[in-house]
């Protein structure tokens, strides 16, 4: 470990001083190089520090392939001099809590399913892990619990640097061949891992875990979490949301999602009803269309796609309609259309429309959809042009 690497000696340093060693312009920002620094560069899946140094916004932190901490700045400052630096402190802490959380999720899956964390994301809003097994939301949900528990035991994240006869008998988490100086954090009861990231001291400064959604990723799964001020500000946000809603169905906060279910129930039963009343409509409607008429075009309003769809079709194969167009107006001077064919080409009109009616949309030879914007007139004119 390199002795200016003040973020290692002390996660909890927020203001240091150093000198400037080096300035050099680069693609996009200024690179400097201090003789100590306490913003933690971007490694191991946790984002970079960002600060200020002096008045000049940090606004990235790497390594090079020497090894060296470059800071990227937006504007230069001179060599030599002493420079004041500032850490993000808010955004360091987040990166602690969400690390440190992640470390004990992933570790007491390992402990209790033999899994390994192959992918670890720390992001602006989420952490995303990925495991080599899959794991229901049940298993995770309980993964969850011991995980929080863990945090109100309040236990003590312990950092050593083993030797290497110390490391041949220890079992612990590693995604990478290790070599040189091996840092292992260990949260007892959780998780033994190497890492070079920066942690909290206690596992009670984490406040919460929260794994908010799973997927599966291959063989395995992919859980996305928050810990902290992230996941209390999810729920905080969440709540709110769900407070909104139950007062709007005037129903007691548990019972607000019953009530969307009740929501859904009737406006699935309103749409069937609908879809039966426009099969009626259009039924006495094709019974005056002459049959083996050329071309019919149809303007509506208030009809679902489906019901236009499902009219169409049955102008061409029951009435043997050469061309079915059916619009529905959706606001003054737009309409999505339906056109079904038996007799043309679709494909070869369908460009024709878009840009005569300034139209999206397209499809088959025999069925095309989408949308237009022009007066109910200019349409009548362009539709009759190119079917009749």
């Amino acid at each position: 470990m390199e002795m200016n690497e003040l973020f290692y000696k002390n996660p909890y340093l927020t203001e240091f001083d150093a000198e400037v060693l080096s300035c050099d312009k680069g693609k996009k920002d200024y690179e400097v190089i201090l003789s100590d620094t306490a913003f933690y560069p971007e490694g191991g899946g946790q984002p970079a520090d960002h600060g200020m140094l002096g008045d000049i916004p940090v606004v990235d932190v790497k390594r090079d392939k020497e090894d060296r901490i470059i800071h990227h700045l937006t504007a230069p400052l001179a060599e030599g001099i002493t420079v004041h630096g500032i850490i993000d402190w808010e955004r360091r802490f987040d990166h602690m809590q969400n690390h440190t959380g992640e470390h004990i999720v992933s570790g007491l899956i390992h402990q209790k399913y033999g899994y390994e964390n192959v992918g670890f994301h720390l992001s602006d809003n989420t952490v995303l892990v990925d495991f080599d097994g899959f794991l229901t939301p049940e298993q995770l949900a309980e993964v969850e619990m011991e995980a929080n528990e863990l945090i109100w035991r309040n236990v003590p994240v312990q950092e050593t640097f083993p030797t290497d006869e110390e490391l041949e008998h220890m079992e612990f988490r590693s995604k990478k061949e290790l070599s040189g100086k091996v840092r292992i954090i260990e949260v007892p009861g959780g998780d033994i891992c190497a890492c070079c990231g920066t942690h909290v001291m206690r596992t009670g400064e984490i406040g919460l875990i929260k794994i908010i959604a799973s997927q599966k990723n291959g063989e395995g799964v992919r859980a996305e979490m928050m810990c902290g001020k992230r996941a209390l500000s999810d729920y905080i946000r969440k709540n709110e949301i769900n407070a909104r809603i139950y007062r709007m169905f005037a129903a007691k906060p548990y019972e607000a999602a019953d009530a969307v279910v009740r929501l859904k129930e009737s406006d699935e039963e309103k749409g069937r009803a609908l879809t039966r009343l426009a099969r009626k409509y259009f039924n006495e409607k094709a019974e005056h269309v002459m049959p083996g008429t050329s071309f019919i075009l149809e303007f509506e309003e208030g009809i679902s796609a489906n019901a236009a769809r499902e009219y169409a079709s049955a102008l061409v194969a029951e009435k043997g309609v050469g061309t079915a167009a059916v619009l529905m107006k959706q606001a003054e001077n737009r309409y999505s259309y339906m056109v079904i064919s038996q007799s043309r080409n679709l494909r070869d009109v369908s460009k024709e429309i878009n840009t005569r009616l300034n139209g999206r949309g397209g499809g088959k030879p025999d069925m095309i959809q989408g949308s237009l914007e022009a007066e109910e007139e200019t349409i009548r004119e362009v539709f009759t042009e190119l079917f009749a």
